[in-house]
């Protein structure tokens, strides 16, 4: 009797694991989730190293007290996207929870990164808490500069996973 149970056990775990291998379109496990999510991230990033461009173009950033955009040569560019993709790791953690209001979730996202650069980053590199030593425009300059980190990031995951996460 014993060994009759521990094979129907044994059976139970093999169809366990068996269905944990086979991963259909649209069945993501957090692993994947967080893998797109970094490759989302690293287009959200390269949307806002795109409009820090397109500001300076329009001759907003000049008005807003910054003198160059983002840099394009390289070591300078892989900055931003390799932290892009680490934020867009962060937010494939609760995209199935967000799911629903996708693109909300991904504008209010930007929240996250922003608030860690005007609370660590800024004041670590000398530039006071939002930026503040550098003028209250430089911090207006640095929210309206990453607006499109979040939206562009959910559009990017949504296109790569499709309808369901």
């Amino acid at each position: 009797m014993a060994i009759g149970n521990e094979v129907n056990m044994t059976e139970k775990a093999l169809n366990v694991m068996e269905s944990n291998v086979n991963v259909q379109a649209g069945d993501f496990t957090v692993l994947q989730r967080m893998a797109i999510c970094f490759a989302a991230g690293v287009v959200g990033a390269l949307a806002v190293v795109v409009f820090s461009h397109i500001l300076f173009g329009l001759g907003l950033s000049a008005k807003l007290g910054v003198t160059d955009p983002v840099s394009l040569k390289s070591p300078d560019i892989y900055k931003p996207l390799f932290w892009g993709g680490l934020w867009g790791m962060l937010f494939g953690l609760f995209i199935n929870t967000a799911w629903n209001r996708l693109y909300l979730v991904g504008f209010l996202y930007v929240l996250a990164p922003l608030l860690a650069l005007f609370l660590f980053f800024l004041p670590k590199s000398g530039a006071g808490y939002f930026g503040l030593n550098k003028g209250p425009m430089f911090t207006v300059y640095l929210l309206l500069v990453n607006l499109p980190f979040g939206i562009v990031t959910a559009l990017v995951a949504r296109a790569i996973i499709g309808k369901h996460p």
